[in-house]
């Protein structure tokens, strides 16, 4: 807005002042034209009583014309077309003597200065008078001298104006884009401030936004409300629906195929309880309600006890596990949350793994950050695919198999558990040999 208003300022002030010297160079012309024709009208008057004069005293006349310090009187032919007088000046002047042309004016150039030139006819007489333009010029150049001071003077004060309207105008559009910034699932509430807005374009704007915002906010704690109690409630009946087969699978008098039947059921109970925990966690989460019981614990032998957990969940692969942990760092923190989410981690490496393949774990404490990074080697994740192993729900061809018991929502919690507690986890790498993903934990955290 600045750069424009500097930019119109400058076309308008840059118009004016060129059709202002236009206008008043041709105004003074008209002036000097004007008093041009009166001189030659006076001249005439004085010649058609010529009898008073004789030749020498007409030439003495001519010569007092001759002297005038604004005009110049060139020459002078007679109804006879006889040249009675021709200035010292313009003696190599050629006169362009003509009975049937009316008076004209034009600028010359003569002795190299410009000259405003007339030939004045009146009553067959032929008056040839010359004015310069010093002083017209003069004048114009100090109008274009002003104008050339007043061209970058009113393009600077029209930029800072406009930079002034800019902020002003600005300021509404800022304190809307700062409150949509600020907005977020633990900030639903905000709204635009509208005390200090008119009722214009913005201030209408700002109520649409407020409306919109009240929407969401209520479309968003009924999705997580719902979320939440669903999850919530049916955890019991899971519990008891888990107990009631487990104490179905102990008695003496049931037969092999509802033994194999029963241990199912208990195997896809405990998938529906898996499920209803993440959605659970999912949904305060997404309301800010996520609960974390920090207190201090050994990261270290955490990560030992679930690497020891990981190494007999598919012993039949063979895996080789390549371990870099750092003794006894202590860390703040919710345990069993940050231990879910290393838990999702060491999984997806086991599952997801070649025969004879290799899980590599390592546990780091730098300057100002914890990283835990996590890598196997298999089949890699496609690059397509890559962008999206966060999503909820998300799973590539090869995991939405029986074998690998997969539902898409490890990884996602372990994201948002690392987020809770101010860290992230971002895949660092895949390719057709290693897959490498890193927790970074913030020190502030750790102890």
């Amino acid at each position: 807005m600045a750069l424009w208003s500097a930019i119109i300022t400058g076309v308008i002030v840059l118009a004016f002042s060129t059709l202002s010297a236009f206008l008043m160079y041709h105004s003074y012309l008209d002036t000097i034209d004007n008093e041009m024709e009166q001189f030659g009208e006076d001249l005439v008057e004085e010649l058609d009583d010529q009898g008073r004069y004789n030749q020498k005293e007409l030439v003495n006349f001519f010569d007092l014309f001759d002297d005038r310090k604004s005009l110049h009187l060139i020459a002078v032919v007679s109804p006879d077309d006889e040249t009675i007088f021709q200035s010292s000046h313009w003696k190599e002047h050629t006169l362009e003597l003509d009975k049937k042309r009316s008076s004209y004016h034009q600028t010359i150039r003569h002795d190299e200065k410009d000259w405003r030139y007339a030939r004045i006819k009146e009553n067959r007489w032929q008056i040839f008078v010359g004015s310069r333009l010093d002083e017209v010029s003069e004048i114009q150049e100090e109008i274009l001298g002003a104008f050339a001071i007043a061209f970058p003077l009113a393009t600077l004060l029209a930029a800072m104006g406009g930079l002034i309207l800019a902020h002003r105008a600005m300021k509404p559009v800022k304190l809307i884009a700062r409150t949509a910034r600020d907005i977020n699932a633990q900030a639903l509430g905000k709204r635009i401030g509208e005390g200090h807005l008119i009722d214009d374009e913005l201030g209408q704007l700002t109520k649409v936004l407020n409306s919109m915002l009240s929407r969401l906010e209520k479309s968003f704690n009924q999705a997580a409300r719902f979320s939440a109690d669903a999850s919530h409630e049916l955890n019991t009946p899971l519990a008891i629906m888990q107990g009631e087969l487990e104490t179905a699978l102990q008695r003496e008098t049931i037969s092999e195929s509802e033994e194999l039947l029963l241990s199912n059921l208990v195997e896809e109970t405990q998938r529906l309880k898996t499920i209803t925990r993440s959605l659970l966690l999912f949904s305060q989460s997404d309301a800010g309600n996520l609960k974390l019981e920090s207190k201090p614990f050994d990261l270290s032998s955490t990560i030992q006890a679930l690497l020891e957990d990981a190494q007999s969940l598919d012993a039949a692969n063979d895996l080789s596990f390549k371990i870099d942990l750092e003794k006894r760092i202590i860390a703040h923190g919710d345990q069993t949350l940050l231990r879910q989410a290393i838990h999702n981690l060491l999984t997806n490496a086991v599952r997801y793994n070649h025969s004879n393949g290799v899980v590599g774990i390592s546990l780091h404490k730098k300057p100002g950050l914890l990283t835990i990074q996590v890598s196997n080697t298999g089949p890699g994740i496609s690059p397509t695919n890559q962008n999206k192993v966060f999503d909820r729900f998300f799973r590539a061809d090869f995991s939405r198999t029986r074998k690998h018991e997969s539902f898409g929502l490890g990884l996602p919690l372990a994201r948002e558990i690392a987020k809770a507690h101010g860290g992230n986890i971002v895949l660092v790498a895949s390719n057709s040999e290693k897959t490498t993903f890193e927790f970074k934990l913030p020190t502030d955290k750790l102890k």
